[in-house]
């Protein structure tokens, strides 16, 4: 079958994938708290139990993520990621049909959450460890800031058509798109070239990735709190304030501020360094203080847009020190323990979160992520002072 010959357009279409399956993720999160808050009558603490399955379930597949990109390839690990959300999808969508709101209809959504959440990190994975196979670790910056790209834009556009869905046509809809939106990635899976893996050295410690990494994702795991409050809490809290007509605008200004931002800085990734990182953690933590804070909607409008301007350079700033710390046959390894820190930013939000909820409302889980994202900046001058301080082992000894 033909492979697409130019590496930097195989890369892009690798992203596409990602842009496809994480809109498919984004519909979920949009609509899934409602389907349990407003349809099912569940309350708070419910909400963030639905999004921290899908968490715990992510953050504890992504060694075997990692370890199978690394030793079977990015493009089987993408096959394999697509086929998991396309049933997770489906399962959604037969439970919307055929059951009424219920305890069992509960537990069906949290085992597609399970399966959501494996094939979520494999994609993530895979859709950075391709692109840099395809046009080399040397461009690592610009290759996470196209992945951030596709990846917040297809939560935003997804969690804009969840909330839209919800208030003109109902679930069922956004339900079915979930589950085929990811199946036209199976398209560019087929376009795209393998990228060559050498098993037989690529297999070294978790405990020395989680080492040469930690730093780096405990930066990116708390600023990723805030992004987990505003997917997980702020439609309901636009709702228990009478914004409710404004809440779809509200969660698609954070991903247009991502996108801008990206589209600004991302081409400085390689070279900004820790500096850009201090910027866009403030930026961040200031819009979430503004959400806690905000008296109409147009606050809150703002404070969403500036938390996904900042949060935008943080995933590729804080990427940049977690994969050059780590061999070059281990990439797969690299962003899977990297990318296992977003998981547990939206663990804390779903878990603490929904207890904060349900003490001091809503506007306390967003003062709460304001605080997160300035406790990362002490993780993030740790994360660059080991790069320019120690130098990267390139060979690590084998686990026992």
């Amino acid at each position: 079958m033909y492979k697409i010959q130019n590496n930097l357009i195989a890369a892009c279409l690798v992203a596409g994938i990602l842009f496809l399956a994480i809109t498919s993720l984004g519909l979920s999160l949009a609509i899934l708290p409602l389907y349990v808050n407003k349809v099912a009558g569940y309350s708070a603490f419910y909400v963030g139990l639905v999004i921290a399955t899908e968490s715990i379930a992510t953050l504890f597949s992504r060694v075997f993520a990692g370890r199978y990109s690394d030793n079977h390839g990015p493009r089987k690990g993408m096959t394999l990621g697509l086929s998991l959300t396309v049933s997770a999808g489906l399962i959604c969508w037969l439970t919307f049909i055929f059951l009424p709101p219920s305890h069992m209809a509960y537990g069906i959504i949290l085992i597609s959450r399970v399966l959501m959440g494996v094939g979520e990190s494999l994609i993530f994975t895979c859709s950075g460890t391709w692109p840099i196979g395809l046009v080399g670790k040397a461009h690592a910056g610009k290759i996470m800031s196209w992945v951030g790209i596709a990846m917040f834009l297809g939560l935003a556009i997804g969690n804009f058509g969840g909330t839209w869905s919800y208030s003109h046509s109902g679930l069922n809809a956004s339900a079915l798109i979930m589950t085929l939106l990811p199946l036209l990635g199976f398209i560019v899976v087929m376009l795209v070239k393998p990228v060559s893996v050498s098993p037989s050295v690529s297999h070294v410690s978790l405990a020395y990735a989680v080492n040469r990494v930690w730093k780096a994702g405990s930066g990116f795991s708390l600023a990723n709190i805030g992004y987990a409050s505003i997917t997980g809490f702020l439609v309901l809290l636009f709702m228990q304030n009478n914004w409710g007509q404004q809440a779809a605008v509200a969660i698609s200004l954070f991903g247009v501020g991502y996108v801008i931002s990206r589209l600004m800085l991302g081409w400085k990734a390689d070279s900004s360094g820790l500096g850009m990182t201090i910027f866009s953690l403030c930026v961040e933590a200031t819009g979430l203080l503004l959400i806690s804070m905000a008296f109409t909607p147009w606050m809150a409008m703002l404070g969403s847009f500036l938390t996904g301007f900042g949060l935008s350079m943080v995933y590729p700033l804080l990427a940049l020190p977690a994969i050059k710390s780590m061999p070059d046959e281990n990439i797969g390894l690299a962003l899977s323990t990297y990318e296992s820190c977003f998981d547990i930013g939206i663990l804390i939000s779903g878990l603490i979160g929904g207890i904060i909820v349900s003490v001091f409302g809503y506007p306390a889980i967003f003062m709460f992520a304001s605080c997160c994202c300035l406790l990362a900046l002490y993780s993030a001058v740790l994360a660059y002072r080991q790069l320019s301080t120690t130098e990267p082992r390139t060979k690590a000894c084998s686990a026992p």
